[in-house]
């Protein structure tokens, strides 16, 4: 049995389909063990116990051990760091819902499935909805840093992260590590190395800030994945959208591609989303 196991992680691995996994078998490896849509407690119990059976195929699956933290028990912050690393590295099995489970999947969720639907567009109305409901009675929809706090409050990952501006972003962003992690050793990294192409070891609801210099922050956007976004958006899987983002006035959220357009950037990643998330469970539909 886990001689068989070890070699569907291969496959995995290799980004080939499985061709006779049954649905049930397909949903515990996406981590949807009850299969509601959701990463819940009782999916992380059920995946550490597959775990166990699995250990010497660590390789690969030491990256979704249940209890991300270490401290013995399977909680709320583990299943979080569970559903960022399936979102990104099972992108060949069944499509991952749209919703607000995480911040990637609010950003894609609240996005135009296509780079320029949001041009001058009023937003989608689920966006419009769940923008009303986190922002306090602001008014500016088209905005790269509404949009952001949009995606990170409504996904349950910070419930007072900024509405803006974006310098008002990042300051926030770098004052508070015991939720967010600066990527890169904190460093400024150079646009021109990126300019088309994000860095490795992105993952999704990875929040980039560019600047023209630590003082200048000109510009927010989200890293998804192109493998989230192509199983939230299947018809628009052979474009390379990575990313969703918006523009002050003009630019309503939408998928994209990467671009930096500034001199520098930081990437941040929320490590611990809110335990009791104030406008994760309002029901809002597209």
């Amino acid at each position: 049995m886990k001689k068989v196991l070890c070699v569907i992680c291969a496959l995995v691995i290799a980004s080939l389909s499985l061709p006779a996994a049954s649905a049930v078998d397909k949903a515990y490896l996406k981590g949807d063990a009850d299969m509601n849509g959701r990463i819940s407690i009782n999916d992380a119990t059920h995946i550490q116990r597959i775990l166990s059976e699995l250990a010497e195929c660590n390789t690969f699956w030491e990256l979704f051990t249940a209890d991300a933290d270490n401290n013995g028990v399977v909680n709320v912050n583990d299943v979080t760091m569970l559903q960022r690393h399936f979102a990104q590295f099972y992108t060949t099995l069944n499509s991952i819902p749209d919703g607000n489970a995480t911040i990637a999947q609010a950003a894609v969720t609240m996005a135009y499935e296509h780079k320029g639907d949001g041009y001058y567009a009023s937003g989608k109305k689920i966006y419009l909805d769940a923008f009303r409901l986190v922002s306090g009675g602001d008014t500016i929809t088209r905005s790269c840093d509404r949009f952001v706090c949009a995606a990170v409050r409504w996904s349950g990952a910070d419930d007072n992260y900024p509405l803006g501006h974006v310098g008002t972003q990042a300051d926030y962003l770098a004052a508070h590590p015991d939720k967010w992690q600066v990527l890169f050793d904190g460093k400024y990294m150079d646009s021109s190395t990126y300019r088309t192409e994000a860095p490795k070891g992105l993952q999704p609801g990875d929040i980039i800030i560019e600047c023209d210099a630590p003082d200048w922050r000109t510009h927010t956007f989200i890293y998804c994945g192109e493998g989230l976004i192509a199983s939230i958006f299947p018809d628009s899987a052979d474009y390379g959208y990575d990313i969703t983002s918006a523009s002050y006035d003009d630019i309503a959220p939408q998928c994209s591609y990467w671009y930096l357009s500034s001199t520098f950037f930081r990437v941040f990643r929320c490590v611990k989303y809110e335990a009791k998330p104030k406008y994760k469970n309002t029901g809002l539909n597209g």
